[in-house]
């Protein structure tokens, strides 16, 4: 009798969850099918040009080549400055919002009106559009920052312009940043700190053993994000140092390859390189950030 109950109750459990998950799967769905339409088939039907010389995205002449353009590419100076230009962006935007967007966060998740006005206002650079945060910053360095302290703008300095453009980016990032780490720090119990404190434990030694540890999932989540937008840079030299090869980044290189040089079989292989690049940096970064995380 009490075994029967016992597996009634634990089919009613499992009908509720199996409702529950059909429930966010259909309100998922939408989402996933515009996801599906618009990025993934065309980027899985891009896949075989990418094998051929097809030389415009109007021509219906694409014979096989192999393994040609991806070989080529990967001896192109052109791509491996692309792509080294993209890597420095992603290090610098990496850094400089998720410290930032920490720093805010500690300060201000706290709640109170004053807080809430802080975050409101720092949240508001990440609804502008990027190419208009783009220009806009393009003045602020022309008109602001070269007038206050007598120097040219980054933006037309072949050594400071990935730098430059980084730091557009941050400004529009570090309140989505912030917003994530604020969620993660109101999630600690406040146990953990009185015992800390009962322990002795002083403000970086909380900070260090207590914030930092459960922090993690908050990380991973902002990190691999960020990993990913900047990998796919494109909007920021696009708008800002179009004719700069200093900053052109993998995006911009794909761009031109397809649409301005009229290569586009080899703009299609630089696009499936960059991907699994993506994917792969991704998906190690969320595995090292998972491990390390724990429960509250």
């Amino acid at each position: 009798m009490n075994t029967t109950k016992t597996d009634l109750l634990a089919q009613s459990r499992r009908r509720r969850k199996l409702r529950s998950h059909a429930g966010n799967l259909l309100f998922l769905l939408p989402a996933m099918l515009l996801f599906g339409y618009v990025v993934l088939v065309p980027f899985v039907q891009g896949v075989p040009y990418s094998f051929t010389n097809w030389k415009s995205i109007i021509s219906p002449d694409k014979q096989f080549n192999g393994l040609s353009n991806y070989v080529m590419m990967l001896k192109n100076s052109y791509f491996q400055n692309a792509f080294g230009h993209t890597l420095l962006f992603t290090l610098i935007y990496e850094v400089g919002t998720n410290f930032l967007g920490l720093c805010i966060a500690l300060l201000l998740f706290r709640s109170s009106k004053f807080a809430n006005l802080c975050r409101t206002m720092m949240f508001v650079p990440f609804t502008t559009a990027l190419t208009s945060a783009a220009i806009v910053w393009s003045y602020v360095y022309t008109d602001v920052y070269s007038a206050l302290f007598h120097v040219a703008s980054p933006l037309g300095q072949s050594d400071q312009v990935v730098a430059g453009m980084a730091v557009i980016a941050i400004w529009r990032d570090m309140g989505y940043c912030m917003l994530i780490y604020i969620a993660g720090l109101k999630a600690i119990p406040d146990d953990y700190y009185e015992a800390a404190t009962l322990d002795g434990a002083g403000v970086w030694q909380k900070f260090r053993h207590v914030t930092l540890p459960l922090l993690v999932p908050s990380f991973t989540a902002n990190v691999t994000l960020l990993l990913a937008w900047g990998l796919r840079c494109f909007d920021y030299p696009m708008a800002v140092a179009r004719n700069m090869e200093a900053a052109q980044t993998s995006a911009m290189f794909v761009y031109d390859y397809i649409f301005g040089f009229s290569k586009a079989g080899l703009g299609q292989a630089a696009a499936v390189i960059l991907t699994i690049v993506l994917v792969v940096l991704t998906r190690v970064t969320t595995y090292l950030f998972r491990k390390s995380e724990v429960e509250a």
